[in-house]
């Protein structure tokens, strides 16, 4: 894990279908500076899945904070 992360947004998404989820982490970072960050909690599974693989292909970059049986904490920035 990373030291030293300023989150500049925070999303519970946690019990929220697919693409709902995916859709909010998109709206927030188009208003998110470059050098600023994104943290999101997902729950395992599709809403895991579709958001990372949507956000990469996006040109996000996404890491995985924590990870645990039921949810997943991601950080995104543009960077």
């Amino acid at each position: 894990m990373e030291k030293n992360i300023f989150i500049d947004h925070y999303l519970d998404l946690r019990g929220l279908a697919c693409p709902v989820n995916f859709v909010k982490c998109c709206l927030v970072l188009e208003n998110l500076s470059s050098n600023q960050v994104l943290k999101v909690d997902l729950d395992i599974g599709e809403a895991e899945t579709s958001v990372i693989d949507g956000l990469e292909e996006k040109g996000y970059k996404v890491k995985i904070l924590n990870k645990d049986s039921k949810t997943v904490t991601l950080i995104i920035s543009s960077e």
